[in-house]
């Protein structure tokens, strides 16, 4: 009874902190959207977005597994450490790079804390530092199934969701599909879902160990399948040589996946070295052999990337590589040893598996962080390059600077301005003027703007004043916007605006048409505006990439079109139907 009571409150308490994530989430995203002072300010507002997003996860699974000291010590230095990198993340990229963290700061803090924080809960459980083997294995893969089994709840709640929403749309009840798409609906929906799944796993342990243990079996019986496959590519090597792997220029990644693949599978067959659980016979041959061909992969990996490096320098990429090279090695030189020592079958990689997650932690937050930052320590290597003469000025890439380097490249090429050679000197300041040029493209559109770069049909009409008012930059990756509302596209194909009530509401709607005028290359794009909730918004887009669709763009200008009852927004041209979905979907004409 004692513990049925605790089992219910920590779901309750899962269920409010699900709950209260969903509202944070939600703030933060309405600020987003609003441009609101907490999306204004990117050392403030990225922050703040990667803490919601992760701390409460870390809560929810620590709830009634972690002792509440331990609990809130943990969730205290995570918090620092999210909000820190996040910060840099901000900080280090090039000035004027928008609020949210890169997709680069979300993987790298998923990754940490996930590794944390099965570090800390096994710590917790054996109340030591560094917990023992066999605790460490469970807690670890225990929580990675746990996450797997939460995130395929969540994506089937969703699934029934979005089935729902159909089902209502054919019999024209769009009500359901409008109430989901608000985001003070859909987000705390997701925030909840996720707590519930977690609650239901993580109360439900014998059955996350069953599909564990099912994983880990069938896993295990494929260790001699990829085993097999090495052995086979490594011989293959000594008649083929290395030249043919290094021209695919992927040699790196694909040997680190290959060592990543034998390193999931020997530990899937040797599990937490029970010797009362000994494995096949088979596995167990192969996994020694696996383990000797691992030293070889990553030597290749690791001579591949020097090569590299040799001949091009140092980039962030090969840095990242580099970093991977490094632990590969690590865990290469243990399993080694483990397989040719005498005892218990490869008992040693217990302690390097120890060693290598703990040399993973401290490399990842190295790289996430000035002290060994990819971007810092590769532009000052292709400047060192550069001004060494190892690289001429006409044939270097400062490209690289501006679009990898960050913050650090912006200031490389300040410095490189006032070089005292002059060749130096000349290749940055042409391009400084292209990125000028591309600057000046990319402005805000203005009235006077728009009257050079978009034709309004019919003549005589203008794009209302609110248009102009408004930032576009949510819909920067909708290429009718960012290339017509910038005047890129003015440059090279021609861009349309058809003012028109197509829905009946009294109020016109704006059709806004990118399309080549020269017929060389049939296609158009097309995304349809309306004015909602006090700002104008994409609300349907379409695309055409041949003759027959291109034909009709004449009659859209003439204003020869209407809308025509679909589960999207449908236009009917010339007696046939143009399909226009929601945005982020697309279809063709038919």
């Amino acid at each position: 009874m004692d513990s049925q009571e605790s089992s219910r409150k920590v779901f309750v308490a899962r269920l409010i902190l699900g709950l209260a994530q969903g509202l944070a989430l939600y703030l933060l995203y309405s600020a987003y959207d609003h441009k609101a002072w907490r999306a204004t300010d990117a050392d403030l507002f990225a922050p703040l977005v990667m803490v919601a997003l992760y701390i409460p996860l870390v809560v929810l699974q620590g709830l009634g597994n972690l002792r509440i000291r331990t609990l809130l010590i943990w969730t205290g230095a995570a918090t620092l450490l999210l909000a820190g990198l996040a910060f840099y993340d901000i900080w280090r990229a090039w000035p004027g790079a928008p609020t949210t963290p890169s997709g680069e700061a979300f993987f790298v803090c998923a990754v940490f804390l996930f590794v944390a924080h099965a570090l800390v809960s096994c710590g917790d459980a054996d109340r030591k530092i560094v917990a023992n083997y066999p605790t460490l294995f469970d807690l670890a893969w225990k929580l990675g199934v746990q996450i797997a089994i939460a995130a395929c709840f969540v994506g089937s709640f969703w699934l029934m969701i979005w089935l729902g929403i159909a089902l209502f749309n054919m019999i024209k009840l769009t009500g359901f599909q409008h109430f989901i798409e608000h985001p003070w609906v859909w987000i705390p929906l997701t925030t909840l879902a996720t707590a519930v799944s977690i609650h239901i796993t993580d109360t439900r342990a014998n059955l996350v160990r069953g599909v564990r243990t099912l994983a880990l079996t069938l896993l295990g019986w494929l260790l001699p399948v990829i085993t097999g496959i090495a052995f086979a590519f490594l011989i293959s090597l000594m008649i083929t040589g290395l030249q043919p792997l290094f021209e695919t220029r992927a040699a790196t990644f694909l040997l680190m996946a290959a060592a990543a693949v034998l390193v999931i599978h020997i530990n899937a067959v040797y599990q937490d070295g029970n010797p009362d659980q000994r494995p096949h016979h088979i596995l167990r041959v192969a996994g020694t052999l696996a383990s000797v061909l691992l030293v070889f992969i990553v030597a290749i990996a690791g001579y591949a990337l020097s090569l590299r490096i040799a001949q091009y320098g140092w980039t962030a990429n090969r840095i990242t590589a580099a970093a991977c090279v490094v632990i590969a090695a690590m865990f290469a030189v243990g399993y080694l040893v483990a397989a040719i020592l005498p005892g218990l079958w490869l008992k040693l990689i217990e302690r390097w598996n120890v060693y290598g997650t703990f040399l993973f932690l401290i490399l990842l937050f190295a790289l996430a962080t000035p002290i060994a930052d990819p971007a810092r320590l590769s532009v000052n290597d292709q400047v060192a390059r550069l001004n060494a003469g190892l690289v001429k000025a006409e044939k270097f890439d400062f490209n690289y600077l501006h679009y990898r380097g960050g913050r650090y490249g912006a200031a490389a090429l300040t410095t490189l301005e006032q070089s005292q050679d002059p060749k130096i000197a000349a290749a940055v300041r042409l391009e400084n003027e292209d990125l000028a040029a591309a600057a000046k493209v990319s402005e805000p559109l203005t009235p006077e703007k728009a009257k050079l770069t978009i034709q309004v049909h019919p003549d005589g009409r203008t794009l209302p004043p609110s248009f102009f008012k408004q930032s576009w930059e949510d819909d920067r990756f909708l290429s009718t916007i960012s290339e017509c509302l910038t005047g890129y596209a003015a440059i090279h194909t021609a861009c349309d605006a058809v003012l028109k009530d197509i829905d009946g509401d009294g109020q016109d709607e704006i059709l806004l048409i990118n399309w080549d005028k020269s017929g060389k290359t049939p296609f158009w794009d097309s995304a349809l505006i309306k004015w909602k909730d006090g700002r104008w918004q994409v609300i349907a887009e379409g695309e055409g990439r041949s003759e027959p669709c291109g034909k009709f763009v004449s009659r859209m200008l003439a204003g020869d079109f209407k809308a025509v009852p679909s589960l999207g927004f449908d236009l009917a041209v010339g007696g046939a139907r143009i399909r226009m979905f929601e945005r982020n979907t697309r279809d063709i004409c038919h």
